[in-house]
């Protein structure tokens, strides 16, 4: 393995509460309400493809709204312990990569206070690629900024979408399992991971 890439909610940031929350608030305000279980279907999905999938109409305006609400929740957020260790490991190791559904905006809006940048060598944010997650366009393009191969790549994520990218880019997929409820989903996962130190140990040489 020469090159590990990342998500980011659910695998590196603890900020499924913020988002739900955040969600759940706004719909209430749209007098929409849904369950914390309704909305988590959606978690892992880019905010627009969420709200397309909740059946929101006017799908942009509730996501402009939606992201005013986010730092209402923003101290749910935090990163999953050992997560600064496992990345400070690793990059000594091997280069290192984000590819995230979130915007740049949000992204920055929620990693800078974690002081998580320096570690990564590239970063491909929502809009980057013609087709996002699921689908490989993002993983692909962030392979090929670091001049890599998918054979010699790992894609860590928590969520089906993750696991689906990995395997269109030709990548293996690491199921981040400290962020994951229910791991039923995951049978082809190529690894499964309890918590950051043993991907950690797992990679380091």
């Amino acid at each position: 393995m020469q090159t590990i890439i990342y998500d980011v909610d659910g695998t590196l940031l603890s900020t499924e509460s913020m988002y739900m929350h955040s969600l759940q608030k706004t719909l209430a305000e749209l007098g929409q309400p849904k369950t914390y279980e309704e909305v988590y279907q959606t978690f892992g999905l880019p905010s627009l493809e969420a709200l397309k999938f909740l059946n929101i109409s006017d799908a942009q305006t509730v996501q402009l709204k939606w992201q005013s609400h986010y730092h209402d929740f923003w101290e749910e957020v935090d990163l999953f312990d050992g997560v600064s260790t496992m990345l400070q490991t690793l990059a000594h190791q091997y280069d290192l990569g984000i590819v995230t559904s979130n915007t740049a905006a949000e992204f920055n809006d929620h990693a800078d206070a974690f002081d998580i940048n320096r570690y990564f060598k590239t970063f491909v944010f929502a809009g980057m690629t013609p087709r996002m997650k699921p689908y490989g366009d993002p993983i692909e393009l962030a392979i090929n900024n670091l001049s890599a191969s998918p054979e010699t790549t790992i894609y860590i994520g928590d969520s089906v979408h993750d696991m689906y990218a990995a395997h269109a880019a030709g990548v293996e997929f690491g199921l981040a399992a400290w962020g994951v409820r229910d791991q039923s989903k995951f049978a082809d996962a190529e690894y499964r991971f309890a918590s950051p130190m043993e991907l950690a140990q797992k990679f380091s040489n």
